[in-house]
């Protein structure tokens, strides 16, 4: 685990379901060539945590208009609909949002 992730982990008091997560899209951007900064880190711990409050309670987001997102890359899409699914009980639209820290990350 890089060391910008164990701060930010004490720093932010993340539970330990959202830090196995953040392991996993750890993990696949590793391998992807992606190295995401301290401060895109910070933003998607931050959504994370949101994501996985809103599978606990029911909430959901506003609908998305997927055409929005058709310059996010499927590589981004698909890591993005991975992690939605595996949280579970959020609407498949959270996949747009969560794709936007991906493709941001690509940029680096």
């Amino acid at each position: 685990m890089n060391d910008i992730l164990v701060a930010l982990y004490r720093e932010l008091e993340i539970s330990q379901e959202v830090q196995e997560v953040i392991r996993k899209i750890d993990i696949v951007l590793k391998g992807m060539g992606v190295t995401p900064s301290e401060l895109q880190w910070r933003i998607l711990l931050n959504h994370v945590n949101e994501m996985v409050e809103r599978s606990k309670t029911g909430a959901t987001i506003p609908e998305v208009d997927a055409q929005l997102f058709s310059e996010i890359s499927p590589t981004s899409l698909q890591l993005a609909e991975k992690i939605v699914s595996e949280i579970g009980h959020l609407s498949p639209d959270e996949k747009y949002l969560l794709s936007i820290h991906f493709e941001s990350a690509k940029l680096n």
